[in-house]
């Protein structure tokens, strides 16, 4: 059976499902401590090891079980300065078959609306006829550095946002963590901006605000690949794992170990072949497609109209 780096990690609902690839591994949670740990202690002992990071359809509620894990037993999706599996899953590539399911599974996620995170609201202000949007992140976010950017990325983004679409509002967005547990954002967003800004101060879902942006600008953030999910022009200012593959438009030149990839070897990376998905209540294995329809359907359930209901 696999041991986990610290407790926390330990009490992961259905470790042992996520784990399954790596039955004798050492486990830690991406590049923060426990990781570390996790890779020392392979070493040491003579067992593999695996990075644990959330999938990128976590879950409903904001801290309910995940229902999706990366488990990676080379490095973390996030880390540009290194190789990991799932690099090297988007340079592989995809056949016919896995190139059909990646569309299938884009499709199913946007008809569904989902998210990373499914507990907010959609934005039910209103908005501008034309916009970008441009998405902050929480600070200290390892994602960031990992990603080969710093402050002045986030300011270079919204300077480039503002510079690039002269005839568009530019929508800012805060990411929900400021507003669900306090932490602050990398844009400073206390000093006065241009006229043409507006910041959407407020923990609110993705889906209507991508769907209806001219472009989406982001620094590493999981927006970008959201919006590379809805077809949207993306503009990156750091390497997240969806950059450098002739995807989006870069700030920075690609790490070694990227090239050309096809959005489908990325969607399938990202949602089938790095990701685990499990029933968080009983713990069976999920395909992808399962998962996506579970999250779609629990938000229809929570946010749904009793009006529309009753009629």
């Amino acid at each position: 059976m696999v041991i986990a780096a610290n407790r926390r990690i330990a009490a992961i609902a259905h470790l042992d499902r996520f784990t399954a690839i790596e039955p004798r591994a050492i486990v830690g949670w991406g590049r923060k401590r426990s990781g570390r740990r996790a890779e020392r202690l392979a070493r040491w002992l003579g067992r593999p090891f695996l990075l644990l990071e959330d999938g990128f359809l976590r879950s409903v509620g904001r801290d309910d079980p995940p229902l999706s894990l990366i488990a990676d037993r080379t490095g973390v999706y996030y880390d540009a300065t290194r190789p990991s599996d799932f690099e090297a899953a988007i340079a592989a590539g995809v056949d016919g078959t896995q190139a059909a399911r990646a569309r299938a599974l884009a499709a199913q996620w946007r008809d569904g609306r989902v998210s990373k995170y499914n507990h907010a609201p959609e934005f039910a202000g209103n908005l501008p006829a034309r916009y970008v949007l441009v998405v902050d992140q929480t600070f200290g976010d390892l994602s960031v550095g990992l990603g080969l950017a710093d402050v002045a990325s986030f300011r270079a983004m919204l300077d480039a946002a503002l510079a690039e679409n002269p005839d568009c509002e530019v929508l800012v967005k805060v990411h929900p963590d400021v507003f669900t547990r306090g932490k602050g954002g990398w844009l400073d967003l206390t000093v006065p901006q241009a006229r043409r800004v507006t910041v959407l101060a407020a923990d609110c879902h993705a889906a209507r605000l991508l769907e209806q942006a001219r472009a989406v600008y982001t620094v590493t953030s999981l927006m970008g690949f959201e919006a590379l999910l809805r077809h949207k022009p993306v503009r990156c200012f750091g390497m997240p794992f969806y950059a450098g593959w002739g995807l989006t438009t870069d700030e920075l030149p690609a790490p070694v170990g990227r090239g050309r990839a096809a959005f489908e070897a990325l969607v399938h990376a990202a949602l089938v072949s790095c990701c685990r998905y499990v029933d968080p209540a009983t713990g069976a294995y999920w395909q992808a497609e399962q998962a996506i329809a579970h999250v779609a359907a629990a938000r229809r359930r929570l946010f749904a109209d009793p009006e529309q209901d009753a009629a």
